[in-house]
Formats: structure tokens, C-alpha cells, sequence
């Protein structure tokens, strides 16, 4: 008997002891700390955005890195806008050292952007470039089918997009398509060869960062 109440009285002792020390204040190494407190501040892009996120675009003066690389286009019609980009593509890529194939859509095809857009697939390209607005519906479809592949869309922007594919806007061409709203009035005078250049440069050097699935805003 009184083994049993030694053995009580010991476990008794135990339980109390492991419960203050619950009970008491953290280590100094784990505490919180005081109100007001600063911290640091990341610099851009060190966290990558949620897919849609708008950030300000910053295109590099100049581009390289894109040796080997090739990039297939989808030019939806044959407008003066769509030129106007894929001219501005065409400089880009070339002073880059990349690799261009055009895949325009055929006029009076019942789906031709889906079936450009087929054949730009079919070259298995490391990036599948859209021209302005009239991409925007046939590339969120797909784009959300092909996780893999990654999509870059200039002069537009898709209603929801995944973390693979990324938008380069500007005030004049932010249309979403016909699911959503566009930011403002649409404006082909907006569709400039520079503008064009500058939102290029943006968008493949976002890419090259990893820093995919944003909507770029060119001022």
C-alpha cells in the first residue's frame, strides 16, 4: 500500500510539473513582436502574384536570352492592329535571338483562331503568342486545358486566367473578350509599333523571370 500512494504521489507531482511549464511564457526566440514593429520590404517580384493580379509593367530597353527559343503567333485577322503587333513581335524576337512562326487564321474557317491556334500547338513552341482581342475567347478555353503550356497575350487580357498565361495591357487594349468587360473604351489608335515593342520586351522578360499568370499594365 504504500508503494501505490508513492507511485500516486510521484505521478501526481509529474502531472503538476508538465502543466506549469505549459502554462509558461514563451522563449524569447518565439515571442511576437512588439506592436509596431517594422518589417522588411520585398523588393518586385520576389513573391510571384496570384493568377489575374495586375502589376505595373517594366519592360528592359533591351531583350536577349531567347536563343532556341521559339515562339508560335496567332494573328486572328488581317486589321492593321494585328499587323501593327506582329511587326512589333517580329523586332523583338529577332533582336532577341528567338525563333517566330506565324499562324495566321483563315478567313471565312468555322473556328479559324481555334484552328491557328491547333497548328501553333502542333509546333510544340515554348510560348504561344495571342494578338490583341480577338484571341482573348478561343485562348481562355484552352489555356486552362493546357497547364503546361505557356501563353503570353498582348494588346488583351482573358476574364480569368490560370498561372500560365500572362496579359500585357494599356489604356485603349484591355479587353477581356465577350465574358467580361473590358477596363475602358477600346482604342486601335492605342495599338502603336512602339507600344507594341515595349509591352513584347515586358511580357517575354516576365516570363523569363517566372513572374507568370499577371495582366501587365504598360503606362
Amino acid at each position: 500500500m504504500t508503494h501505490g500512494r508513492t507511485r500516486y504521489g510521484v505521478a501526481t507531482l509529474l502531472a503538476v510539473a508538465l502543466l506549469s511549464s505549459g502554462c509558461s511564457a514563451p522563449e524569447e526566440d518565439g515571442a511576437l513582436p512588439p506592436a509596431g514593429a517594422s518589417y522588411e520590404t520585398l523588393p518586385p517580384y520576389e513573391t510571384v502574384p496570384e493568377p489575374g493580379r495586375t502589376i505595373e509593367a517594366t519592360p528592359p530597353a533591351s531583350l536577349s536570352g531567347l536563343e532556341g527559343y521559339l515562339i508560335a503567333v496567332v494573328v486572328p485577322d488581317a486589321s492593321a492592329s494585328s499587323a501593327t503587333l506582329l511587326s512589333a513581335l517580329k523586332d523583338v524576337v529577332s533582336a532577341g535571338g528567338g525563333d517566330l512562326q506565324q499562324l495566321a487564321a483563315a478567313e471565312g474557317a468555322a473556328d479559324p483562331v481555334g484552328a491557328a491556334l491547333d497548328r501553333a500547338l502542333d509546333v510544340e513552341p515554348d510560348l504561344v503568342v495571342g494578338l490583341g482581342d480577338g484571341i482573348v475567347d478561343m485562348f481562355g478555353f484552352e489555356s486552362a486545358q493546357r497547364l503546361g503550356q505557356q501563353f503570353l497575350v498582348v494588346g488583351a487580357q482573358l476574364a480569368e486566367p490560370t498561372d500560365n498565361v500572362t496579359a500585357v495591357v494599356w489604356d485603349g487594349a484591355t479587353s477581356r473578350g465577350s465574358a467580361a468587360g473590358p477596363d475602358g473604351d477600346l482604342v486601335d489608335a492605342s495599338i502603336t509599333e512602339q507600344r507594341g515593342e515595349a509591352a513584347f520586351r515586358a511580357g517575354l522578360a516576365s516570363i523569363q523571370d517566372d513572374t507568370t499568370g499577371v495582366v501587365l499594365y504598360l503606362d
